[in-house]
């Protein structure tokens, strides 16, 4: 259903819908320089069952009426009702999760579309609420900063922080380092990350849940993907993390953070990796 209103009253007809019951709503402002409909008008979207259509409709005619009493722009509301055409929204979900090769070494790939590539490890990764399927800038820089870490020095160690659905430790383990460590606050994706690991010929990788201020033990290699706020506050503990000589990566940072999240840090900037708005950090003891 779809409800072209005044600007000044899209507030009020939204919260209308909300308290009728319609949980998925879009709110759309015209530019000024839109041709229909006319500047200073909105245009609301609403998703409903189809049998509620009718009486929804009645109920905000009602409302609409009652309203003109004190705001003539009441009477100027235009109603609309189109059906929706059925979505295979599994297939759309499949259509987002295709195989994407990353650096020299790498390929993550869905469990239904796992293609035959020599010369790559294959990561396959169940797309769930975790995050970490190798689609986000963020995700796919964090692999190509481990390709080059593992190809440059001994990487004997390495910890993986906020591992999510467990896409940089598999990789770790799967480009030969013999002593890794996953953790994630959220132990709830943890089975998640466990199965995806397991599933990988990764099931050697320490999984467990907590922060990097629980970890006593310093690795070669630390790589975290986490929120720059976070970051900037973990500082210390991260670069405590690090071996003498190890190297520190740190990830999910916008182009405006990072500045602040490496002047945070005790470590040496050594390099930036962009993609898109996005910005990853090699650091370096």
């Amino acid at each position: 259903m779809r409800v072209d209103v005044a600007e000044h009253l899209a507030d009020a007809l939204a919260s209308f819908l909300e308290d009728e019951g319609v949980s998925a709503l879009i709110t759309e402002v015209q530019a000024a320089d839109a041709a229909a409909p006319p500047p200073g008008r909105t245009l609301l979207e609403a998703h409903v069952e189809g049998e509620r259509e009718r009486p929804l409709v009645a109920a905000l005619t009602r409302w609409l009426e009652s309203l003109r009493t004190i705001e003539p722009a009441a009477a100027d509301v235009r109603i609309a009702a189109a059906p929706l055409a059925p979505v295979d929204w599994e297939a759309v979900f499949r259509l987002h999760h295709r195989p994407l090769a990353i650096g020299r070494r790498l390929l993550v790939a869905p469990p239904w579309d796992v293609p035959d590539a020599p010369g790559r490890e294959v990561l396959v990764i169940e797309p769930g609420m975790a995050f970490g399927t190798g689609q986000h800038e963020t995700t796919r820089t964090c692999l190509e900063e481990i390709e080059i870490a593992v190809a440059e020095r001994r990487v004997r160690s390495a910890l993986d922080l906020g591992t999510g659905s467990g896409v940089l430790a598999m990789a770790l383990a799967r480009l030969g380092v013999p002593r890794v460590l996953a953790l994630d606050l959220d132990a709830r994706v943890l089975p998640l990350a466990r199965e995806n690991l397991a599933r990988n010929g990764a099931g050697d990788v320490m999984l467990a849940a907590g922060t990097v201020a629980a970890v006593s033990a310093r690795f070669d290699l630390v790589i975290a993907n986490l929120l720059a706020d976070v970051l900037i506050d973990e500082a210390s503990a991260l670069a405590a993390a690090v071996t003498p000589g190890g190297r520190l990566i740190v990830s999910g940072i916008l182009d405006t953070q990072a500045d602040t999240v490496a002047a945070a840090s005790p470590l040496r900037l050594t390099a930036t990796r962009a993609a898109g708005p996005w910005r990853t950090l090699r650091m370096e003891s």
